[in-house]
Formats: C-alpha cells, sequence, structure tokens
C-alpha cells in the first residue's frame, strides 16, 4: 500500500467516529505537468486510480459527504473514493477548494506568480509569507477563512467528510493551522489528508501524525 495512503489511513484512526470531521485531501497520482502548462486538463493516471480504490475500500461506512474542486483530476479522486467506500451521494463542486478559490483570487493575474516563482517559489509563500501576492489572498486570512468553511460544510452528521483539492491549497492551510513553517519534506504527497474538528472551546487540526488543538 502507498505511504501517502497508509498515512492517511493512520490519521483517520485518530479522529472521533462521534464527529463532523472535515477531510482535506490532495486529489490522487496524475502525470507530470508539462513545462509552461497549467496541468488543469490532466487526469488521474492508472496508479491515481489505483490509490483511490485502495484508500476507499478502507472507508466503507464512513463516508457522508464529498466536495471537489472543480478540476477534473480532483473530482475523479473525489468519485472514485466514494465509490470504493460505497458511500451514496454527489460529489459536490466547490470553487474554494480550487482556483480562483480560498487563496486565488483572479486566476489570470495570480499565474503570473507561478509563471515567475514556480508552483514551490508560490507554495512557500503561501505557507510562510506574509503579504499577498497580486491577484491572491492574504494566506493567514484564506486559510482561516477555508478552516471555517470546511467546518461549515462538514456540519453536524457524525462521519467523514471528504474535500478534494490540490498541494497549492493543503499545505499552507495546514501549515498556517498549525502556526509554524512547514519543511518541503512534509508537504502533502498524492492522497495525504489533513483533518480538521470542532471541539468545545475551539477547533482540532491533525495532519500525519500530528494532533494540535486550536482555540
Amino acid at each position: 500500500m502507498n505511504s501517502a495512503v497508509k498515512r492517511t489511513l493512520r490519521l483517520i484512526q485518530s479522529v472521533p467516529e462521534g464527529s463532523p470531521v472535515a477531510l482535506l485531501v490532495r486529489h490522487s497520482a496524475r502525470d507530470d505537468i508539462p513545462d509552461g502548462g497549467t496541468g488543469i486538463e490532466l487526469p488521474l493516471n492508472d496508479l491515481g486510480i489505483r490509490l483511490c480504490q485502495e484508500l476507499g475500500r478502507e472507508l466503507v461506512g464512513r463516508v457522508r459527504s464529498a466536495r471537489s474542486s472543480p478540476v477534473l483530476r480532483c473530482v475523479q479522486t473525489a468519485k472514485l473514493l466514494g465509490q470504493a467506500a460505497d458511500a451514496d451521494g454527489e460529489v459536490i463542486l466547490d470553487k474554494r477548494l480550487g482556483a480562483p478559490g480560498a487563496y486565488v483570487l483572479d486566476e489570470q493575474v495570480a499565474w503570473g506568480n507561478w509563471l515567475a516563482h514556480g508552483n514551490e517559489g508560490v507554495i512557500q509563500h503561501l505557507v510562510s509569507g506574509t503579504g499577498a501576492l497580486p491577484g491572491m489572498a492574504y494566506p493567514a486570512e484564506a486559510a482561516n477563512d477555508l478552516i471555517e468553511h470546511l467546518l461549515e460544510c462538514a456540519g453536524v452528521e457524525p462521519g467523514l467528510h471528504l474535500f478534494i483539492s490540490h498541494d497549492s491549497i493543503m499545505t499552507p492551510t495546514v501549515a498556517r493551522a498549525f502556526g509554524q513553517d512547514m519543511p518541503k519534506s512534509h508537504w502533502p504527497e498524492y492522497m495525504d489528508a489533513s483533518a480538521f474538528w470542532r471541539q468545545q472551546n475551539g477547533w482540532v487540526v491533525a495532519y500525519r501524525d500530528i494532533v494540535q488543538g486550536v482555540l
């Protein structure tokens, strides 16, 4: 079993079964994005399909809802996970999980950041920078707004509520939730997940083997 899928399963085992849990997941595996391309049209590859099926089979009876970035590979991930988990219900397209979305306000303007700094450079700024890049939101505010959105959408029904997104959204959201920089070695791989749920005095974030309460 893939290492990221194993980490996600360990994470899920640590969340409270009697609470609604928002599970923010990086989409499954795709082919490499060509130089200079956006990669928006790339679907899951054969490995990506298999990883969804492996994880989904372990989630039977636990998935309550699924939302996805409108990008094809995210939608595919959400649908395949739901099918393998025998989950009923549609996949809801959620623009906040894509671009424009939580971090990107103007897609055309923001694309210049990727051309200038590359994907890793943009993510690093979102993880640890203070200002807003052109066409983009202030990272800390965007992360807080997205987390509240996840928790609101998860609602009150106990179980796993899936939110399928991208590394450029998941990485800064997790880093900002923990309030610290995240080394590149800890950035999410395909099918890595973070979990958010409410508690009496606030909410809790979990990522890999780290759990932290937030007031």
